[in-house]
């Protein structure tokens, strides 16, 4: 797998290490690491090393092996190394069709499209309320 959970996790935040493939699709699944439902308030994508090739990611919460673009829909890995993408990030206005939840036993799914992700490597910082 090459999406891992960062040991700079805490309650209520969650970074993922990701190391892209050459394989188009599934790049890793990480389950809710909290065991309760969860409400992300943001994401964002930090690329430390951008892939050679134009490959795009999703991610977002779901089944295992699911395609979600919930948190960040077809956001670039090409780009500049030190670049940053807000990917979720709540609207101003009330709208329950804008919360995303993920499930106490979904998976944080990470798929790409389009070309290889090599030799892409970058964080995702996910902050979320548990819903107890």
């Amino acid at each position: 797998m090459t999406a891992v959970i960062n040991s700079q996790t805490g309650k209520g935040y969650l970074v993922v290490d990701f190391t892209g493939e050459a394989a188009i699709g599934l790049q890793g699944n990480i389950l809710n690491p909290e065991g309760v439902d969860l409400l992300i308030t943001n994401s964002y994508q930090y690329i430390v090393t951008p892939s050679t090739a134009a490959a795009t990611m999703n991610v977002g919460p779901g089944l295992t092996g699911a395609d979600n673009s919930e948190l960040h829909g077809a956001v670039p890995l090409d780009a500049v190394a030190d670049t940053c993408w807000m990917g979720y990030h709540p609207a101003v206005t009330q709208d329950a069709a804008l919360a995303v939840l993920w499930g106490a036993a979904e998976y944080l799914t990470f798929t790409t499209a389009a070309q290889s992700a090599l030799p892409g490597v970058c964080k995702f910082y996910i902050q979320y309320i548990r819903l107890e």
